[in-house]
């Protein structure tokens, strides 16, 4: 069963960093394009800023999934870098993999509200009409992977409380 999590895991970033490469791409290639038709070309070229919007939406998302999963989401290191006993250490991780559980799924509270919200009233963007869906995809999908992580956090803290073992996290 681990085996299996670890080679899913290893695929999803495969698949999120596929995503990150191709979000920058088309964010620098829109923007430049958006720039250079306008003070170049003069033109007022409809709907390029929609589309670089969406994937710095994607791109963040996907980055933000990235960090929670390598554990390098914002922290404030100074209580646990001051911690010398390696018992501290485990209670300190317990608790704040706990509070990032809670705030995890918080935000799958709040992208299931949006999402509910857009199949009530779906819209779409100005110019282009593209369903708002799909940047709020990215959302819901940041959203369930960072629970995910969270409560992989938790479940490795638990059992760091409970055995004792070294507080230091393993990376991939």
């Amino acid at each position: 069963m681990l085996a299996f999590a670890k080679a899913l895991d290893r695929e999803l970033m495969r698949l999120l960093n596929a995503i990150i490469i191709i979000a920058n791409l088309a964010i620098t290639l829109l923007i430049l394009f958006l720039v250079l038709a306008r003070f170049v070309l003069g033109w007022s070229v409809v709907g390029v800023l929609e589309l670089a919007t969406m994937s710095a939406i994607w791109l963040y998302m996907c980055g933000a999934v990235v960090a929670a999963r390598n554990k390098e989401h914002l922290v404030v290191d100074f209580l646990s870098l001051s911690l010398t006993s390696p018992r501290a250490r485990h209670w300190h991780n317990l608790a704040v993999s706990l509070v990032m559980v809670v705030l995890s799924l918080f935000f799958v509270s709040l992208a299931a509200d949006m999402v509910a919200w857009s199949m009530k009233r779906p819209q779409t963007t100005p110019a282009l009409s593209l369903p708002l869906l799909i940047p709020q995809s990215a959302v819901v999908l940041a959203s369930i992977l960072c629970a995910v992580y969270a409560l992989r956090d938790l479940a490795t803290a638990f059992l760091a409380v409970s055995r004792g073992d070294s507080p230091v996290a393993k990376k991939d």
